[in-house]
């Protein structure tokens, strides 16, 4: 995991989010090959209607919730 990295939405899924170890869920690493969406909206866009993706959902965007 990048530690400079910026923290993804609590919000944001993967496919493989729900193959880690539970331990390993705060440190879990979005893989740029698999679909992304987000568990409010259970789509692929967020509640503001933008596409989710481990780059989108970052601190600053609108619907952005931290762990």
């Amino acid at each position: 995991m990048n530690e400079n990295a910026a923290p993804v939405c609590k919000r944001l899924r993967s496919r493989g989010f729900y193959l880690a170890d539970p331990g390993e869920v705060e440190q879990f690493e979005f893989s740029p090959e698999s679909s992304c969406w987000c568990a409010h909206t259970v789509t692929v866009l967020g509640p503001d209607d933008i596409v989710c993706s481990p780059e989108m959902c970052r601190p600053g965007r609108a619907c952005f919730e931290a762990r």
